[in-house]
């Protein structure tokens, strides 16, 4: 515990004097630039030829520079870089530093993807540093959040659970964990990940004493090495393992030659000495227990220089053991006493327990005086790893229990938000019909009421055109019959009278001659003005345009009357009315009534002009009013101009609206007389 608390200090001084520094180094050096400099010093970092100290100056200045990035998104991925490159720089307080910010902004903001990132760096960072429980747990946050989002990276952070669970001797729990994974890689034929997840299976069953499943579980990794594309050392691995799992059979001769053909591989020392290393050491190992002590010692030496020059502290302390036993069996005690006691006090600096427990184990047979001690130590140790590994695995457990617990919650979450969002888009959908249904019916009433008042308004007119047609049809009549009266009658008798009177005019007085003289022209006067009157009212021509004209002027006068604006008709005198189509002159009588109708209704307007003009077998009307007008564009989908269009389009004419607030309304009806 007091080392934890002097650690703590220490992380706290040196943070606080690097940020110090970083202060200072910005003030002084103005590093806070564009954007792309974060980049460039991040790449800066990475390269692996400048000294440690240059590469910490650059990513020291990306982190700086990312503090004054407005946007979070921004500044959070820039984040997740620098944490990442300070953790492969093994600079670990400024890791756990910028982590944490990344974590914190990753909530704040609610960003799943990187808030997984930073949970599954952060457990690479604790996997190596030997906290295998931390490591676990927050693995299980970060798998938690991928499964949820559905990343790739979920199935690498299991395989990474599971080797831990193998690790600390959970292999059940391994075994399961990297089945799951195995199902996720399969689809997605990533070799090199399924190569590890059968590798880890092997492994776990090796140490269940289960060697015929981790043989097979080892030769399926070996299929899927083959797949793997460039160059690696894991077929050499899996020979390795082969290996160890016939050493355990304590079928050495089986071992030795899967260890040899592990070393049969080119460059294999070059690529990956620690495992040159291992083999070496296993191969020596094997020969030991096969009593073949030829080149033996050579083997275990070259093996312990390697991992000594590496630094490889784990290899080191199975070499020595190895090396104990080695000289235990040639029966030189003080050096077998020497390699057990230099693998006691290793093992127990790197925590490395396995190799502990065998190194006590081993001094209570080398040394005698000191049976008990060692047995007891043995004895102590052994329970206390025993308790602290049942109480891991039942920790793992419980983080499993409630990952499937919050997994499930969250599955039941969903669905009952999914059976929300259904039910609500069901209701909304149901209503959004109802809805239309209603407004369609009503839309579909409007038509009908519109069609029943065109229909019964086209039979009104047709009434009043065949009243007017009647009145005229009686016009006429009266009029020829007071022609034929005239003609017939007065005029008959006028001119009887005139002969009558012409026969007086032999009398030969002057004063008699004269008074006839009077009257005769005054009779003859009266007789030319019956005859021209007569000629007048019998005269089709002059009555032939009253009946259209007319409607279109009585409908003006009454309608004028309603807002009291005043009003002008020009009718062209080259239109022949009696020759134009009932359907054009009943269509523009109902355009006519509906411009007049809004003009009353919508523009307060004090003067109406109405032209009737024909050019080109074209007649046209035109409607001008002084109102307040309209937005045509915006009322161009209103009842009474869809209805002026629609019959404009029977006719095949052309309409034409314009409009102005405040400046009146135009509107022009273009029609083929023919065709």
């Amino acid at each position: 515990m007091k080392n934890w608390y002097l650690y703590i200090v220490v992380a706290l001084v040196l943070v606080s004097y690097n940020q110090a520094v970083f202060a200072n180094v910005v003030r002084n050096n103005n590093f806070i630039r564009h954007n792309d400099s974060i980049l460039h010093w991040i790449k800066l970092s990475k390269n692996k030829n400048r000294s440690f100290q240059d590469r910490k100056r650059y990513l020291d200045k990306a982190y700086f520079s990312s503090l004054s990035e407005k946007g979070d998104s921004l500044r959070n991925a820039y984040f997740l870089k620098i944490s990442l490159s300070y953790y492969k720089l093994n600079d670990s307080i400024s890791f756990r530093k910028v982590n944490k910010l990344s974590t914190n902004l990753s909530i704040k903001i609610n960003d799943s993807s990187s808030l997984a990132a930073n949970y599954w760096d952060l457990g690479r960072f604790y996997s190596n540093i030997g906290f295998k429980d931390s490591a676990y747990y927050t693995y299980s946050k970060a798998q938690k959040l991928y499964e949820r989002i559905n990343d790739f990276y979920n199935a690498v952070v299991l395989l990474n659970m599971a080797i831990i669970q193998s690790d600390i001797k959970d292999y059940t729990g391994s075994e399961v964990t990297t089945i799951k994974a195995i199902a996720l890689f399969k689809p997605l034929k990533k070799y090199r990940h399924l190569y590890r997840c059968y590798n880890n299976l092997g492994v776990s069953f090796n140490n269940l004493g289960e060697y015929e499943k981790a043989l097979l579980y080892h030769n399926k990794a070996l299929e899927f090495q083959r797949k793997i594309k460039g160059e690696n050392s894991f077929k050499e691995n899996t020979l390795n393992n082969i290996g160890v799992s016939y050493e355990m059979q304590k079928k050495y001769k089986e071992a030795i030659r899967y260890y040899l053909d592990a070393l049969a591989e080119d460059n294999l020392k070059q690529n990956n000495i620690k495992l040159y290393a291992k083999i070496l050491d296993n191969l020596a190992y094997s020969k030991l227990k096969l009593e073949d002590l030829i080149n033996t010692e050579k083997l275990f030496y070259e093996s312990l220089q390697i991992r000594d020059s590496i630094g490889d502290y784990l290899g080191l302390a199975i070499n020595k053991l190895h090396l104990a036993e080695f000289y235990a069996y040639k029966k030189d005690t003080l050096k077998a006493l020497k390699f057990a006691s230099e693998t006691r006090s290793l093992a127990s600096e790197t925590k490395n327990f396995r190799e502990l427990l065998r190194s006590l184990l081993l001094l209570s047979k080398l040394d005698a005086d000191n049976n008990s001690t060692y047995t007891n130590r043995y004895i102590k140790l052994n329970d206390s790893l025993l308790m602290q590994e049942r109480a891991i695995r039942n920790k793992f457990t419980r983080i499993q229990f409630e990952t499937d617990e919050f997994i499930d919650k969250n599955r039941r979450l969903n669905q009952e938000r999914n059976l929300i969002l259904l039910t609500a888009s069901c209701i909304f959908l149901l209503g959004a019909l109802f809805y239309l249904s209603l407004k369609q019916r009503a839309r579909q009433k409007e038509l009908e009421f519109v069609q029943t008042q065109q229909k019964a308004n086209e039979e009104i007119y047709n009434l009043m055109l065949a009243q007017q047609n009647k009145l005229e049809e009686g016009r006429k009549k009266e009029k020829k019959r007071i022609s034929e009266e005239l003609h017939d009658g007065v005029l008959g008798k006028l001119f009887g009278t005139r002969l009558i009177l012409g026969t007086l005019n032999n009398k030969n007085d002057e004063g008699s001659i004269s008074e006839r003289e009077k009257y005769i022209n005054d009779l003859q006067q009266i007789e030319d003005e019956v005859r021209n009157v007569s000629h007048v009212l019998n005269s089709e021509s002059e009555v032939s345009d009253v009946s259209y004209t007319h409607i279109i002027n009585d409908h003006i006068e009454d309608q004028s009357k309603v807002t009291n604006f005043t009003y002008e008709v020009v009718y062209d005198d080259n239109v022949v009315w009696e020759d134009i189509n009932g359907g054009i002159k009943m269509n523009l009588f109902r355009i006519i009534q509906e411009a007049v109708q809004n003009i009353n209704k919508y523009s307060k307007a004090k003067h109406v002009n109405l032209e009737f003009k024909i050019h080109n077998d074209r007649l046209s009307l035109s409607i001008e009013d002084d109102g307040i007008g309209f937005n045509a564009e915006t009322k161009k989908n209103g009842i009474g101009l869809k209805n002026m269009q629609s019959r404009i389009d029977k006719l095949n004419g052309e309409l034409l609206i314009s409009s102005k607030k405040d400046e009146g309304t135009l509107i022009v009806a273009m029609i083929p007389l023919y065709g």
